[in-house]
Order: C-alpha cells, then sequence, then structure tokens
C-alpha cells in the first residue's frame, strides 16, 4: 500500500492512529462529531492556519532532537531516520498507523512517539508518571496495527526536560479499542452520525457543514431550544464581566510575579504572550475550591 499522506482523500476516509482518541471520545482536541463529518466526506477538515502550522513544524523540528535524546537514554539501540507507516490488512477497513521512528537492537523493535508541550502539566501529566489516556490510546492503536509490542512516548517540553513514557503493551485494552474503531466503521457505512455534544470543533464542524444560507427562508425552533439559547447569551455577558474583573484583580495583585497561590496551592500563573503582552492563566486541576463555601 502506498504511503498515506495526511490531508489526502484517502487518509480521510482511514482509521489511523491519530483519529482514535476522538472515536474514542477521550480527544482534547477534536470531537466525534467533527472527525465523524470529515471522514464521511461531509466537511472538510479545518484549515490549519499559520499559528497551528508553525506548532507542526515544530514538532518535526522537535522530533529530531528527541531521537538523539532517546538515544543517549537507550544505548545499544538504532534508530530510523523519518517516519514510518504500518497497515493491518485483515481488519477488513482501511486502517494505518504512522510512528515517528522505529528503533531496533537486533531482533527487537520498539515505537518511539515524539510530542510536544509546554509543560508537564499542560501535556497532561497529573503527577503520576503516566502518559494521558489520549495519548496512551493512540500508542495502543500502534502496536495493534504495526505488531511492534513496545512502545516509548518522549515528551519534548518547551520548559523543562525532555521526559520518555513507556506504553505496555495491554491486549485487553487493544481490543476494547478495536471493537469501539469497528463500531465506528460501521456508523460511517450506515451514514449514523455520532449524538451533538458542546465542544469547540463540534460548533466549528457544523459552521462548516451548512456554509450556505438559503435566503428568506427559516426554521421553527422548539422552545426550549430557544429559551435555552437566548438565556445562554446574557448568562455569557454576565460571566464574561465577571471573570474579566476577577482577572484584573488578580493581575494587579501579582504585579510582577509568575504565580499567584493561595494556602499553598497555586492559583494562576503569568506567561509572557505575543509582543510585549502578558496572559493570565488559571489553574483549573487544583482542589482548591473543594475546601471554599461558595
Amino acid at each position: 500500500m502506498p504511503k498515506l499522506e495526511p490531508g489526502s482523500p484517502e487518509w480521510v476516509r482511514t482509521v489511523t492512529a491519530s483519529k482514535v482518541p476522538a472515536i474514542l471520545g477521550i480527544s482534547r482536541y477534536q470531537s466525534q462529531y467533527a472527525l465523524w463529518h470529515e471522514m464521511a466526506g461531509l466537511v472538510d477538515a479545518a484549515p490549519l492556519g499559520e499559528q497551528k502550522q508553525d506548532l507542526f513544524d515544530y514538532g518535526h523540528a522537535a522530533e529530531l532532537a528527541a531521537a538523539e535524546y532517546w538515544k543517549y537514554r537507550t544505548p545499544g539501540w538504532r534508530i530510523s531516520t523519518g517516519e514510518v507507516q504500518f497497515t493491518l490488512p485483515d481488519l477488513g477497513f482501511p486502517n494505518a498507523a504512522t510512528i515517528d521512528r522505529r528503533a531496533s537492537r537486533g531482533r527487537a523493535r520498539r515505537i518511539v512517539e515524539v510530542k510536544t508541550a509546554r509543560s508537564l502539566e499542560e501535556w497532561g501529566d497529573d503527577g503520576s508518571g503516566e502518559a494521558p489516556a489520549d495519548y496512551a490510546a493512540q500508542v495502543t492503536w500502534q502496536m495493534l496495527v504495526s505488531g511492534i509490542h513496545e512502545a516509548d512516548i518522549v515528551l519534548w517540553p518547551t520548559y523543562g526536560m525532555p521526559r520518555i513514557y513507556p506504553i505496555e503493551w495491554d491486549r485487553e485494552f487493544a481490543d476494547a479499542i478495536l471493537d469501539r474503531v469497528r463500531t465506528w466503521v460501521a456508523s460511517l457505512q450506515a451514514s449514523t452520525p455520532p449524538e451533538l455534544d458542546n465542544s469547540i470543533t463540534t460548533y466549528e464542524c457544523l459552521r462548516r457543514l451548512h456554509p450556505d444560507i438559503d435566503r428568506d427562508t427559516e426554521v421553527e425552533l422548539d422552545e426550549d431550544l430557544a429559551a435555552a439559547y437566548l438565556r445562554a447569551v446574557a448568562d455569557q455577558k454576565l460571566i464574561d464581566a465577571e471573570l474579566r474583573a476577577a482577572k484584573i484583580r488578580v493581575l494587579d495583585a501579582m504585579g510582577r510575579a509568575q504565580y499567584a497561590t493561595c494556602r499553598g496551592r497555586k492559583i494562576a500563573d503569568r506567561r509572557n504572550g505575543r509582543g510585549d503582552s502578558i496572559s493570565l492563566y488559571a489553574n483549573t486541576k487544583t482542589d482548591f475550591l473543594e475546601g471554599v463555601s461558595a
């Protein structure tokens, strides 16, 4: 099978490792609804844009450094100079797994996958030292399709040292993923899309799904939906104003400090933005609110 190129019509219809987290409903970057409509050929993939393209280019550059780092940490292993793509025809539907690097030592083989992030926290390490579920699922699919049952994820953070996450082969987990993927493929064949959700990618998908406007036509909404929409718009205006006011007060209290804390817990941090601007990021994973009355 010729190598699939991301974005090609063949690639769109193929179940690849990068699509598996969305198929399972655990992706942080794409909803089931959006992916289903892309694979069904009903909408084109969202355009990358300059910022996302820069991130992809940085990711490819980081692969070079991460591969060298992995070699230093695992003496005796050799590593491919580029990506290697696999497919498993026996599955009965278009499938592929493209790994960043294939390592070898004698007859042994290992998948080496590279990920980038600003920090361990942004990447999804909750302190357990384990890879996030979406990436573990992606690599498990790579192991299933390639037949290589050893794998490492090399995290290349913007801040801090690289980190290697071994991913263990779990046959039961792989079979569960395959069952979900088969159900997904059947839903495409039956033209049965997933249910709507409240994700950004579903919203953007629907905006692209019907780009044309039939002038002077109308659709009657049921009363509950009409009321829910208008109330949400009104509530959002109030929430935005309250959040902006809270951010102003926190930034004023922080001055030049990087972190804002309360009772030993990190509440927020200041980060450099574009140019001379500073952005404020809340620590949404803290348990601080559990001990505070509403």
